[in-house]
């Protein structure tokens, strides 16, 4: 009987010595469950970061292109404008000579 009495008495003393570990161990357990969670968070905002880093590079290379093209047709304006300056000289020295001809030839 002393066996029995010992018995039930070391089963009550068990859970008293792992109700402390089981609180321990649960605390534990929440604290890692919600490390995973900002872990998770953590890794869906770092993949939405990269994509829009992603779609802001695309963005920052169609503007290189569109600078290098704007340049380029800056360029064939000055080009163009260079062109049309000495067009305009060519033409008022040539009308000049035109003017003189007229006049040595109503002279004449």
């Amino acid at each position: 009987m002393a066996t029995n009495e010992n018995a039930p008495k070391g089963k009550a003393e068990k859970p008293a010595e792992l109700d402390p570990l089981e609180s321990v161990f649960s605390q534990l357990e929440k604290r890692v469950e919600a490390l995973a969670q900002r872990l998770k968070a953590a890794l869906e905002e770092n993949a939405k970061l990269k994509a829009a880093a992603a779609s802001a590079e695309a963005d920052r290379q169609k503007l290189r292109g569109d600078l290098a093209e704007a340049k380029k047709v800056a360029g064939k304006g000055d080009e163009a404008l260079t062109a049309m300056r000495r067009y305009e000289t060519e033409r008022a020295e040539v009308r000049a000579r035109i003017e003189r001809l007229i006049a040595s030839l109503e002279g004449a």
